[in-house]
């Protein structure tokens, strides 16, 4: 997470938002992302077994008789559809019976599926159990996603050196994992440590159990499958400030934001993956696609778009936009932009530029006016002054203004609360071409009436947008299934639009995400979060 840790930063931290304070109103963030998770279908882990070539009538017959090689094979096999009628439940039925009997194939996949809730109820504690097993039969896969485990304090407590351990060790059993994830976690655990895990010295240095690790692999791992795409899983960490101020943001890490974000279809476009700069992935068509996705209300790209105004790069240098997009970037809890807004308002003449458009006007910078007030960037510009130039600034049909002003009446900040003028609003800047509104109106109305005639089209709606950029979209549809909105309950699915959100730094997609956790958390100390 990257956050600026002055004095009046830290007082919106410590607010709580409610579920009529949905809109995303803060500035911090609280998720540092990495490997963020691929939208894609489940993928499991399948030994090359001899079993594969056995008729189904003898492959039933071993899984009868208790070989755990042969429950597991059937289980997939009921699982995938493969050679006989796709049968969930008798596949999880068969996967458990090989999972309880410590084979680690089937207890990885035990753990997909317990952390999915298919096939069973949604289980993240049970699952974390499981993973263990394999993790201690030394699976790589089960060995990275028990230390990512380990980052997010929400199945268990939070312990860098053990998510260290575990990641480490994972990539040492020839798992594919990317360097800057262990350099971040190395930077956050004691040198002595890292020495004692090159040396084998960890375990009993730090306690760490050996039932839970033995890096001697049962399996040979050459299938290895994406943790990520299986369980939505990252290397986040949630609350745990920072001071970042003498931190640069590097152009390659605004694009490695965007590339990790669920919207892969439209990346493809922008050939993210192979860039090393931003000039590399400039240019019209590129360009067009980045406005698309702010449009959408995709934090990722507002701020990268901020910093090209900021740099000159593509476009004509003005600080006064960049200021604009940095601002737009931390309505939707940029995890970046905070930073980046204060490190341009540090240069010289910048207030001064931007006085002097206010004076004359300009709804850009009397957006960012009002936004440097609003967020605490600046003290000495009362927030009642600060909320009239935004009115002023929506009446010349700004539309992040009108946007901004529209989330005042629903929520009720700094005037009286009024939803029908907020809807009002949003419908303007819908029909001067805003997506963002569009977004804004159906977020809203699903909030405002919980179930109506047309909740199942808003839902799809949502979806679409979601799949466009949309991170208010994805916490939005965590509250659907959580609440059964437009779609039946599905907590399983809940926290995985919630778990998408929050890695892209939603605070209440993560509170939400929590309050599931703690719903069924075992009262074992093992589970017992801060």
């Amino acid at each position: 997470m990257i956050v600026f840790t002055k004095k009046y930063f830290f007082l919106f931290l410590i607010i709580l938002f409610s579920f009529n304070l949905y809109s995303q109103d803060t500035t911090q963030s609280l998720a540092f992302k990495k490997n963020r998770p691929v939208k894609t279908n489940p993928y499991f882990y399948r030994p090359d077994l001899s079993y594969q070539l056995l008729q189904q009538f003898r492959l039933l017959q071993e899984a009868n008789s208790g070989d755990a090689l042969a429950q597991h094979e059937l289980g997939i096999r009921l699982l995938l559809g493969e050679g006989m009628a796709a049968d969930t439940a008798q596949a999880v039925k068969w996967i458990k019976l090989a999972a309880d009997q410590n084979l680690s194939a089937a207890a990885y996949n035990y753990g997909i599926l317990l952390m999915n809730g298919w096939g069973v109820d949604w289980n993240p504690f049970e699952a974390f159990r499981y993973f263990k097993i394999a993790a201690s039969k030394g699976m790589p896969q089960a060995q990275y996603v028990t230390g990512i485990l380990f980052t997010d304090n929400l199945v268990v407590p939070r312990s860098w050196e053990k998510a260290f351990y575990f990641i480490n060790l994972a990539k040492e059993n020839g798992y594919n994992v990317e360097q800057e994830i262990l350099d971040e976690l190395a930077s956050k655990v004691r040198p002595g440590f890292i020495d004692s895990v090159k040396t084998g010295k960890a375990l009993a240095e730090e306690k760490i159990s050996k039932d839970d690790v033995n890096s001697k692999s049962e399996l040979n791992s050459s299938n290895q499958n994406s943790v990520e795409k299986s369980l939505g899983l990252s290397f986040i960490n949630f609350d745990a400030l920072e001071d970042t101020t003498q931190h640069e943001v590097k152009e390659i890490e605004l694009i490695n934001d965007l590339t990790r974000t669920d919207i892969t279809n439209i990346l493809d476009t922008l050939k993210l993956k192979t860039a090393k700069s931003i000039n590399e992935i400039i240019g019209n068509d590129q360009i067009k696609i980045l406005m698309e996705l702010c449009n959408y209300g995709s934090p990722e790209a507002l701020t990268l778009v901020g910093k090209l105004f900021e740099e000159g790069i593509y476009f004509k240098k003005d600080i006064i936009t960049a200021a604009e997009y940095y601002i737009r970037a931390i309505r939707y809890e940029s995890f970046r932009a905070p930073l980046l807004l204060y490190q341009l308002t540090q240069k010289n003449n910048f207030n001064n530029i931007l006085q002097k458009e206010v004076i004359n006007q300009n709804s850009d910078a009397m957006f960012v006016w009002y936004g440097l007030s609003r967020f605490g960037y600046n003290n000495e510009i009362i927030i009642n002054e600060a909320f009239r130039v935004l009115q002023s600034a929506a009446g010349l049909k700004h539309i992040p203004s009108m946007i901004e002003l529209g989330l005042n009446y629903f929520t009720g900040d700094y005037l009286q609360k009024n939803e029908s003028a907020a809807f009002q609003i949003w419908k303007e800047a819908e029909q001067l071409g805003s997506f963002e509104a569009t977004i804004r109106i159906v977020v809203g109305e699903i909030l405002k009436e919980q179930q109506s005639e047309n909740s199942k089209r808003l839902v799809s709606a949502l979806v679409n947008f979601a799949e466009k950029g949309s991170v208010i979209s994805q916490s939005a549809l965590g509250i659907c299934y959580l609440k059964g909105i437009g779609t039946n309950k599905n907590k399983a699915l809940a926290v995985k639009y919630f778990r998408l959100a929050a890695f892209r730094g939603n605070r209440f997609a993560y509170e939400q995400l929590k309050n599931l956790y703690d719903e069924i958390r075992p009262t074992s100390t093992e589970f017992i979060v801060n």
